[in-house]
């Protein structure tokens, strides 16, 4: 794989973060609206972008998901399919196969069968809406003239609209042909200040040949008063409101494994005014230099030419020091990417073990090294699967404890000095020596005896050790825990575990 193949993967994998940071939104999003659906847009755009981008480099798997997953996002952007919580996982399980296979793409691994994955994307797409009773009432006070000029998107998207309970309105106003298209965008922008502009009709006034009329389908929560307000400047607009209904919300209704392929790149991306400071830092160290080997030989060396050149060799010392430092910091990467990485395994474990978590991330803006960010995402991964698996209860265990029924699993980064601590904490049962103490003694580790807390802990992270009598979809085969270690290890780093039973690790 080239260079320019690798700069391809790496544009496709930000577009897939940015994916996933939509869906998490769109999941936070508990009401239809406008907000919504200028959220599933920019997803849609989204994934639009990765199945060029991966169809340009001859990733055709990659471009296939796109284009599976895009499907089903232009059935919900019409309105034809409701957004809920299934569909909001299927989508975050295609963004996955699309992490997942840039990976593997980029390490030359084959590709697995995607089929479970498209029929899942199809089913989805056919689970077709249909307009309720009232919404149907409203939409027939809608005049057939607008209604037959509206395109089948215009006019799906006014069935979201009426069936949100948006009050409609018939915007119309008339401008000066001379000067009508800045006139009109900037009425334009106004009203979408307050609402959505769902089409317009622009036509010619046949008794006024030096004026054009336009007659918008809007909508808008806002007060009228207020958006009158607003357009107080154009003359001519009149605003006549088709409908108003309201709707109660469906309470019982949801809103909506990889490695990074940076790690796969020798290069990193930084802006371009550190680039430019970074050149003029060196400059000026080249033209230190210049002058200070000019005065060391220049004969004879007088007392004043010597002090001139001790001034400028710790000149030069700074300016290397300065360099020095900029060259580092080039290297450095924020650590919220691979957090939230580490938070959607964590997400995906939960669901896959039928438990809820809540998970948090604090100190995201910290910057690493990019080598050791990579370095360490594994290992976190590791740390929250088994937070998820061994250490949050289920509900109804926490609610026996007089826990809340969600567990909380926290990521967090602190920096301290030229030192960065990560830190995975959750709320969970926390290490049990009785129980480590029986698996210690069924695979014939240590004898019949009661371990203490410090010797539970560190035999939790010896190979092969597990606390599982059987294997399950995400542990129970002993291999985890000192992978976590080593990898740290490797990275000069240290480990360290602490644990009170029944209050969490």
């Amino acid at each position: 794989m080239d260079q320019t193949q690798r700069e391809f993967l790496v544009d496709i994998e930000e577009l897939v973060e940015h994916i996933f940071a939509d869906l998490d939104e769109l999941r936070a999003t508990k009401t239809e609206g406008r907000q919504r659906r200028e959220l599933v847009d920019r997803i849609f755009r989204r994934v639009h972008s990765v199945k060029g981008s991966a169809a340009s480099c001859g990733l055709d798997v990659v471009s296939h998901i796109a284009h599976e997953f895009e499907n089903l996002l232009d059935e919900v952007r019409s309105g034809r399919v409701r957004i809920d919580k299934d569909l909001v996982d299927t989508c975050e399980s295609a963004a996955d196969a699309l992490s997942e296979s840039l990976s593997l793409a980029a390490s030359g691994s084959d590709e697995p069968s995607r089929r479970a994955l498209f029929d899942r994307l199809q089913t989805a797409g056919r689970k077709t809406s249909e307009p309720q009773g009232k919404t149907e009432t409203i939409l027939k006070n809608i005049p057939f003239e607008i209604w037959e000029s509206l395109t089948e998107p215009e006019k799906q998207r006014l069935v979201n609209v009426v069936g949100e309970g948006s009050p409609l309105f018939v915007v119309a106003t008339s401008f000066d042909i001379e000067n009508f298209d800045s006139q009109f965008f900037q009425l334009q922008g106004k009203l979408a200040e307050f609402g959505e502009v769902i089409s317009i009709a622009p036509a010619v006034d046949d008794t006024r040949s030096d004026r054009i009329n336009f007659r918008l389908l809007y909508s808008s929560d806002a007060d009228a008063q207020a958006i009158e307000a607003a357009v107080i400047d154009f003359s001519n607009v009149v605003f006549t409101e088709i409908s108003r209904m309201g709707r109660e919300l469906d309470e019982g209704s949801s809103p909506l494994p990889s490695g990074s392929i940076s790690s796969l790149s020798n290069f990193v991306r930084t802006d371009l005014d550190k680039l430019d400071q970074l050149i003029s830092g060196t400059h000026e160290l080249l033209r230190t230099t210049s002058t200070a080997l000019e005065l060391a030989l220049a004969q004879p060396m007088t007392n004043a030419a010597n002090a001139e050149l001790q001034k400028l060799s710790e000149q030069i010392r700074s300016s290397f020091m300065s360099v020095e430092d900029d060259l580092i910091n080039l290297r450095m990467v924020p650590a919220g990417p691979t957090f939230q990485r580490v938070m959607r395994a964590g997400r995906a474990a939960a669901r896959l073990a039928a438990k809820e978590i809540d998970f948090e991330i604090n100190g995201a803006e910290i910057r690493l090294d990019k080598l050791l960010i990579e370095a360490i995402a594994d290992p976190l991964i590791h740390l929250v699967r088994n937070a998820v698996d061994h250490g949050i209860e289920t509900p109804e265990e926490r609610a026996q404890a007089g826990k809340q029924r969600r567990g909380t699993i926290r990521i967090e980064a602190i920096s301290e000095g030229s030192q960065s601590r990560l830190r995975v904490t959750d709320d969970g049962r926390g290490v049990d020596p009785v129980q480590v103490s029986a698996a210690a003694l069924r695979l014939g580790i240590a004898e019949a005896e009661a371990l203490d807390i410090e010797r539970s802990l560190r035999l939790i992270f010896r190979p092969g050790f597990t606390t599982l009598a059987s294997v399950s979809d995400l542990s129970g085969r002993g291999v985890g825990l000192d992978v976590v270690e080593t990898s740290v290890e490797q990275v000069g780093g240290e480990l360290r575990v602490s644990s009170k039973f029944g209050e969490g690790t």
